[in-house]
């Protein structure tokens, strides 16, 4: 007995009187023996299929996540118990409704969108959010799966996995309001300590420099050497100290940001990274520049502030170069040198792991406020940062 070209089996033929069979007998043995291997292979292949229909079944009424299957028509013809449970139907009133029942307009257009870029083999971008609309009104938030279901090599539904991501939003969106909140007031302790530093303390070191130089000229010819000497050293360490104050008070919230613009401030940063540190660096503007909102001028200069940071340690770079770019609804800024570089981690995830907080802190500040960084370096030929904000 033979099944696509392969022997699965014997079939034993006997004549009472031991006689030789004809030819023509053999030849229709022969084929009866071929139609039983072709049934006992069919026989074998279906309950492999069955076998795998009952292992896809129970896998899919036991998963976890919700999965729902609804034809082109957008009506759903399956759906698992954790599907029920999370849409809070019972199975009789889910299958034959609509899809568009579950979710609320605006994210059903985006369900649409996304299976037709499926039909098309596009990138859907997946998995997607969703917000749904439960049977009590009550609605959630799902992260979709979506695959697209073929019969006979032609698209006959779609399959989506959707997981309950509710709580997860909330709590994100609880830590994301704490961490506004923190960055505010950090912001304006600074603002608060850079001015107690400028209107007190630099006056104050001043005031004494000054005053140390008048008794240095008073004392004249009157004092001893060593006493007009120590005179000099203390006025030194003085406006020293003085510089160090202006210096931090500029680092923690520059008065030209507040009163000049952002602009104004990244010129004066590229022209003190081109003064003490020698790098060639400047700044272009491209589009028709605007007076941004002080969150958003905030929020560039604390990118670009810690970009050319790490420009002046560690890229060993000989230029660089800030552009800011002003387009309908956003505003962009490109950070970029040409330093030796270093690898980009693979995840946001690394960025804390490979010891580069300053990188996460720029993603985390942009997201905040609904914007984006992109980080890219090549060793041995710079690295590039563009950061991306809706204005």
């Amino acid at each position: 007995m033979k099944s696509r070209g392969l022997v699965i089996g014997t079939l034993c033929i006997a004549t009472r009187n031991l006689r030789t069979f004809l030819p023509e007998e053999q030849e229709l043995l022969a084929a009866i023996g071929s139609q039983v291997g072709i049934a006992i292979e069919n026989a074998r292949l279906y309950r492999e299929v069955r076998n795998s229909e009952e292992k896809y079944r129970d896998l899919f009424e036991n998963a976890s996540a919700a999965i729902f299957v609804h034809n082109l028509a957008g009506e759903i013809v399956d759906a698992n118990r954790a599907c029920l449970d999370l849409t809070g139907y019972p199975r009789e009133e889910l299958i034959h409704m609509n899809v568009n029942r579950l979710g609320l307009p605006e994210t059903n257009e985006a369900l649409q969108q996304a299976e037709k870029r499926l039909l098309k083999s596009e990138p859907a971008g997946q998995p997607y959010e969703m917000r749904l609309r439960r049977k009590d009104g009550t609605e959630s938030i799902v992260s979709l799966s979506t695959r697209v279901i073929t019969g006979n090599g032609h698209p006959s539904g779609f399959e989506h996995i959707a997981r309950d991501i509710t709580e997860q939003k909330r709590m994100r969106q609880s830590l994301d309001f704490y961490l506004k909140q923190i960055l505010t007031t950090q912001e304006e302790e600074r603002k608060r300590i850079a001015r107690e530093l400028h209107d007190e303390t630099a006056q104050s070191l001043l005031l004494i420099s000054q005053r140390l130089d008048s008794l240095s000229s008073a004392s004249g010819q009157g004092a001893s050497g060593p006493a007009r000497q120590s005179l000099e050293e203390v006025r030194g360490v003085a406006l020293k100290a003085l510089a160090d104050v202006r210096r931090l008070t500029q680092d923690l919230r520059p008065r030209i940001l507040d009163d000049l613009g952002l602009t104004a401030v990244l010129e004066w940063m590229t022209d003190d990274l081109k003064k003490k540190y020698g790098v060639n660096a400047g700044v272009k503007v491209t589009g028709t520049e605007r007076r941004l909102t002080p969150e958003t001028q905030l929020l560039l200069f604390r990118i670009a502030q810690e970009a050319l940071s790490n420009i002046r340690r560690h890229a060993e770079a000989s230029a660089a170069g800030i552009t800011l770019e002003f387009s309908e609804g956003k505003v962009q800024m490109t950070v970029e040198d040409n330093g030796k570089g270093f690898k980009v981690p693979d995840t946001l995830s690394h960025l804390a792991g490979a010891g580069k907080l300053g990188l996460l802190g720029m993603h985390e500040r942009a997201r905040l406020v609904g914007g984006s960084v992109v980080i890219r370096s090549e060793l041995g030929k710079g690295t590039t940062v563009v950061v991306e904000l809706p204005v």
